[in-house]
């Protein structure tokens, strides 16, 4: 495992119109001066927490791999959506684990963002936050982290804002095992 390239997996929530616009001028923004990024890889999600294992599923099929990921959803605390389907730790521990998706992110110290309002909050924010990290950080480990407060959108860039929140981080030695937690 070494350092992996500057390769960034942007996994958003297709279905909900205020993400996919963000996610779109993520991808081509609109202010002057702004070129198109070229190492992002979006990935659209349609169909709630299936479409996801669908997708993650094809991922993995396809050999691919990232040193870091954006979920773009709505979320709350603990939460993330796709489609208005919550996906809890409780989710990532039953429905997404052991399906391969370490190899996603096999490089060391790869970091994953769950873009949502409130989704690091208490009480059930470091759930999610750990959950997450014990499906995707297996191999090289690394940080998953999320926000406190909500968010607002900036669709000229595809930037969002958390004004006044605090950064929840999970994080992971190479190996899978958790080293602990961290709030900036």
């Amino acid at each position: 495992m070494i350092p992996g390239p500057s390769r960034l997996l942007h996994i958003y929530d297709a279905d909900a119109l205020s993400i996919a616009l963000t996610a779109s001028a993520r991808r081509n923004p609109r202010l002057p001066g702004l070129s198109l990024p070229t190492n992002i890889y979006p990935v659209p999600i349609h169909g709630g927490r299936h479409g996801l294992l669908i997708a993650l599923d094809k991922l993995v099929k396809d050999g691919q791999s990232f040193s870091r990921a954006l979920f773009e959803t709505h979320g709350s605390s603990g939460s993330i959506y796709f489609g208005g389907e919550s996906i809890t730790g409780d989710t990532f521990r039953t429905f997404y684990n052991a399906r391969g998706y370490d190899r996603l992110f096999s490089y060391l110290f790869c970091r994953i963002y769950f873009n949502g309002c409130s989704v690091a909050d208490n009480p059930y924010g470091w759930d999610l936050l750990d959950a997450a990290g014990a499906v995707f950080l297996r191999l090289g480990g690394g940080a998953v982290f999320a926000q406190t407060e909500p968010g607002y959108p900036n669709f000229f860039n595809g930037h969002v804002y958390h004004f006044g929140s605090f950064t929840s981080y999970s994080v992971w030695a190479p190996g899978g095992m958790f080293l602990g937690h961290d709030v900036k």
